[in-house]
This record gives C-alpha cells, structure tokens and sequence, in this order.
C-alpha cells in the first residue's frame, strides 16, 4: 500500500463489522478550534458580531489549508512521489470537517453582525453552539463504534466538557 492509499484509507477504526467512520478528528478538532476562537473574541471587549465572523471563518480556513499541506507533504515524503490533482483533491475533501465546523459557529455570528442579535447574544449563542456540536460529535462517534446508551452519554459528556473547559478558560481569564 503506498503513502497516498494509505492516507485515502485513513479513518477511525470501527467496532462495528464493515462500518467506517467518516472524518470526525477534523470535525472534532474544527470545532474545538472554532468554540475557542469564540471564546477567545469573546473575552476581548472589542469583538463585534461581524470581526468575530471574519477572524472564525479566517482561522478555520488556515487551518483546514494548514492540514491539507501537512498531510499532503508528508505523504509526498513517505511516498517519494509528485502529487496528483486527485490526491490533493481527496485530502481537501477528507479535511473539510475542519472548516465545516467553523461555519455552524458562523451562524450565530453571522445573525449578530445583521443585528438580528446583540453582541453578547451573538457570542454566546457562537459558544453555545460548539459545546452542542461537540456533544454532538460524541453521539455519532460512540453510535457508530456501537456502544451502548452509557457509552454513547460517557462519549457526548466528555466532548461537551472540552467545550465547556474553553468556556470555563475564558471566564478564567476575563
């Protein structure tokens, strides 16, 4: 198997006979990223609903492009190969959870900076909203490795704690 079919290949092992996993490190990571870019805008005084738009969608694409190069050059190292359009185009779709992630936390950014919402609303609804989306992901993760109701609870709770702890950081800091 070379360096890119192992990279195509490259997913969450499974627990469940034939089942793969689709990306969800990059949804989980994107979204780890997103709530703290949240958080952290939101504990400056001067994030407005609009800035704090820009600097998540910003951030979210550097480091969806970020992952993309870092896979994309390691491959080509391990490899010992040029890269081909359909390998790059495969790892910028594998990557794309990263940055989907950022835009579900763009949406209630997105409502402030129409002034659908206020600043603060804005912001915390953007925090809200990445807790959710990591428990979330804890509820697909656990579901498709087959655990059961504990473990499925066990997963979610664990992943809305990490968002919970940049929230409780923030406040720390402000």
């Amino acid at each position: 198997m070379t360096a890119i079919e192992r990279i195509k290949d490259r997913r969450l092992p499974s627990r469940v006979a034939g089942r793969r996993s689709p990306n969800l490190v990059a949804a989980i990571e994107g979204t780890i990223v997103a709530t703290a870019v949240v958080a952290t805008i939101d504990a400056s005084d001067s994030g407005s609903p609009a800035r704090a738009f820009w600097i998540l969608l910003a951030t979210g694409t550097f480091f969806w492009i970020a992952h993309v190069y870092a896979d994309l050059l390691a491959a080509r190292i391990k490899g010992h190969h040029r890269m081909r359009r359909d390998d790059v185009a495969h790892v910028l779709h594998r990557e794309w959870p990263l940055l989907q992630a950022s835009l579900l936390l763009a949406v209630p950014l997105a409502l402030g900076a129409l002034g659908i919402l206020n600043r603060e609303v804005a912001l915390d609804l953007g925090m809200a909203v990445g807790v959710a989306a990591l428990f979330g992901w804890g509820v697909v993760f656990a579901r498709r490795e087959g655990h059961g109701l504990a473990g499925i609870i066990g997963a979610a709770s664990l992943n809305a704690a990490v968002g919970l702890v940049i929230i409780g950081l923030k406040v720390a800091v402000r």
